[in-house]
């Protein structure tokens, strides 16, 4: 008995029954993406849209528009104007990315141009505790205020037009800015990475005439056998800073811990907690 005999006689009542319904359906949305390209049209934004009131009306969020326009001009080096919009804008604007986002950007743009002590833009850096999983917005926070604090070392980043007058002193209602409260902020910037170089060397600035040992030691990063965990202070030295930053005054025991973790007397795991308790946010990275 041949093959084929064998398979008719013995399997002849048994049916193949083949599903090709996944197949099909494949094909299916294969040419239903075909067709989709081919109806395809790219959409092309015009540089300067958002400066188009109709468009902007448009917009899913209503403050997105004028915070590009509010970049535009940064990148421009209209600074003064940024500060004055952005602090129109902060009044509209609730809780949420564009409010941490303007806040950032209104600092940055008024170190350029020397209104730093402008009250507003003092009333905005004092807000930093509100955002902290944002390293970025603690650090310029920071610098703000260093400049309207008694160890302010300079001005700003640039002086002031001879057409501008120099801001009036802060009306008795809002209370100086201690160095407890620059170093508070100033730490908050490097509570998640302590190694970061720029907020290190702000640090190492603001603990110099208070602190001038713990400003040697931070401007000199930690080495030892893992140097990105902060790790390394040396025992000799590890008992003088301790007592050093326990001298340090008005700073919560956080501030405290994330001192010791920059100064490496301590592993960068000890932080760990904190982070877990505060959120990730990619600024932070």
């Amino acid at each position: 008995m041949s093959e084929a005999d064998l398979w008719d006689s013995e399997f002849a009542g048994f049916e193949v029954d083949i599903d090709d319904s996944a197949a099909l359906a494949r094909a299916q949305r294969i040419e239903a993406a075909r067709r989709a390209a081919q109806d395809y049209t790219a959409k092309i934004e015009e540089p300067g849209w958002f400066n188009d009131p109709a468009l902007a009306a448009r917009s899913k969020g209503a403050a997105r528009p004028a915070l590009f326009a509010l970049h535009e001009q940064y990148f421009a080096g209209r600074y003064s104007e940024v500060v004055d919009g952005g602090l129109a804008l902060l009044d509209g604007v609730g809780e949420g990315k564009e409010e941490s986002e303007l806040l950032d950007l209104v600092m940055r743009a008024a170190r350029r141009c020397a209104r730093e002590t402008d009250e507003r833009v003092l009333a905005l850096a004092r807000r930093w505790t509100e955002y902290p999983n944002l390293p970025s917005l603690s650090y310029i926070s920071a610098h703000i205020l260093l400049l309207n604090s008694p160890l302010s070392p300079s001005p700003s980043l640039a002086p002031p037009p001879s057409s501008t007058p120099a801001p009036p002193p802060l009306p008795p209602s809002i209370p100086p800015v201690s160095p407890a409260e620059v170093l508070r902020a100033s730490l908050a910037s490097l509570r998640i990475h302590p190694l970061l170089p720029r907020p290190r060397a702000l640090l190492a600035q603001i603990l110099a005439p208070l602190h001038p040992a713990l400003s040697h030691a931070v401007e000199a990063p930690p080495k030892g056998k893992d140097k990105d965990k902060g790790e390394g202070a040396a025992p000799e030295r590890g008992e003088e800073l301790e007592r050093e930053v326990e001298r340090v005054e008005g700073l919560e025991e956080g501030d405290r811990d994330t001192l010791r973790r920059v100064l490496g007397l301590v592993g960068a795991e000890k932080g760990e907690g904190e982070e877990e308790g505060v959120g990730r946010n990619v600024r932070s990275l």
